[in-house]
C-alpha cells in the first residue's frame, strides 16, 4: 500500500484516480434529469394542446413523451443510486480508511433506535428515524462508534423534528451503571405535564438535579443524574471547561448523556455531513470538510479525555 504523508499526497493518490469516473457519473444524472423533465412538460405540452384541438394527434405524441418521461425516472434513480454509492466508497470510505484504517464503514447504517433511546438526550417520542454514514472503531481504547442521524414527529399538524446531526455512543467503564444527562440550560428533558410523562416522552430513570463545580458550565448546561458521586466522578472540572470549549468553538447546543456505561453525544446538524454537494467533487475545500466532519469524533474524545472513563 502506498505511503500517504499529507492530504495534498492523500488526494493525488487516492481521491483524484476517481475523480473522473465520479464526474461521468454525476455528468450522465444530470443529463437523464434534463431528459426527464423535458419530456415530461413535453407530455403536458402535447396533451393540453390536444385537449384545445390544436394538435390533433397530440395525444399520441403526449403518450410517447410520457412512456419516455417513465424511463427516464427509471435512469435517474439508478444513476443517482450508482454515484452516491461510488461517492461513499471512494470518497468517504477513502478518508475514513486514511484517518483511522482499521475503522468500519457501513455508508447505509445507522444508529439504532435502542441506543438513541437509552441516551435520554432527546426524550420526544418520534414517529420517523432515520440515518446513515455508520462508522465505527477502538481509538486510544475507547470503543465507539456513530452516525448521522435524524428523529422527527409527523401527524396531522405537520413534521417536527427532533434532532439531525451526529450521534456518537463509546463504550467506557461498566462500573458506572448510573444514570447522567447533560443538556442545553433551558432545554432540560424534563416533563411539564402527566401526558408529557407517559404519552410524549420516552422513559428514563428518576434524576435529581445536581450543580457542577464550573459556574461558567452550570451558565450553559443543566446536570441531571441518578447518582451524584458517579456523576461527579465523571465529570471532572477539566471535562467541563472542555465541554464549553467544544461547544464555543462548534457554535452548537451540543449535548452529552453518561447511562449504564456508556457515554453519548449528540450534535446537531442542519446540512447533511457526508453527503454529495452541488460544487465539483474535484473541489479541494469540500474534501477537506469532509475530513473535518470525521476528525471532529477523534478530537471530541481527545478533549474530554474519554478514555479515562474506560
Amino acid at each position: 500500500m502506498e505511503r500517504v504523508e499529507d492530504f495534498e499526497s492523500f488526494y493525488t493518490i487516492k481521491i483524484q484516480p476517481y475523480l473522473d469516473e465520479l464526474d461521468n457519473e454525476k455528468t450522465s444524472l444530470s443529463n437523464w434529469k434534463k431528459f426527464t423533465l423535458f419530456t415530461g412538460l413535453g407530455a403536458f405540452a402535447s396533451f393540453f394542446l390536444y385537449y384545445l384541438k390544436k394538435f390533433p394527434t397530440g395525444h399520441i405524441l403526449a403518450a410517447a413523451m410520457l412512456i419516455m418521461c417513465v424511463v427516464g425516472v427509471y435512469f435517474c434513480a439508478k444513476y443517482s443510486d450508482r454515484y452516491l454509492d461510488d461517492f461513499k466508497e471512494k470518497i468517504i470510505g477513502q478518508i475514513i480508511a486514511y484517518i483511522y484504517p482499521s475503522a468500519i464503514y457501513k455508508p447505509m447504517g445507522f444508529i439504532s433506535k435502542k441506543e438513541y433511546k437509552a441516551s435520554g438526550l432527546y426524550r420526544r417520542r418520534f414517529s420517523h428515524f432515520d440515518g446513515d454514514d455508520y462508522w465505527e472503531c477502538n481509538y486510544n481504547g475507547l470503543a465507539f462508534h456513530c452516525s448521522e442521524i435524524k428523529s422527527w414527529y409527523e401527524d396531522a399538524a405537520g413534521r417536527d423534528y427532533i434532532f439531525k446531526g451526529l450521534f456518537f455512543i463509546g463504550r467506557i467503564n461498566n462500573s458506572f451503571a448510573g444514570a447522567t444527562y447533560i443538556w442545553t440550560k433551558g432545554d432540560a428533558q424534563l416533563p411539564s405535564s402527566v401526558a408529557d410523562e407517559h404519552y410524549r416522552m420516552f422513559p428514563i430513570p428518576q434524576v435529581h438535579k445536581m450543580r457542577t463545580m464550573h459556574e461558567g458550565f452550570n451558565k450553559q448546561y443543566s446536570v441531571y443524574t441518578t447518582n451524584m458521586h458517579e456523576a461527579s466522578v465523571i465529570l471532572s472540572y477539566n471535562m467541563l471547561d472542555h465541554m464549553l470549549l467544544i461547544k464555543e468553538r462548534l457554535g452548537k447546543d451540543i449535548v452529552f448523556s453518561f447511562v449504564a456505561g456508556k457515554c453519548y453525544i449528540a450534535v446537531p446538524f442542519e446540512e447533511n455531513l457526508l453527503e454529495p454537494s452541488d460544487k465539483s467533487i474535484r473541489d479541494k475545500e469540500e474534501i477537506k470538510n469532509y475530513f473535518y466532519s470525521i476528525l471532529l469524533v477523534f478530537n471530541i474524545i481527545n478533549k474530554l479525555e474519554l478514555n479515562r472513563l474506560t
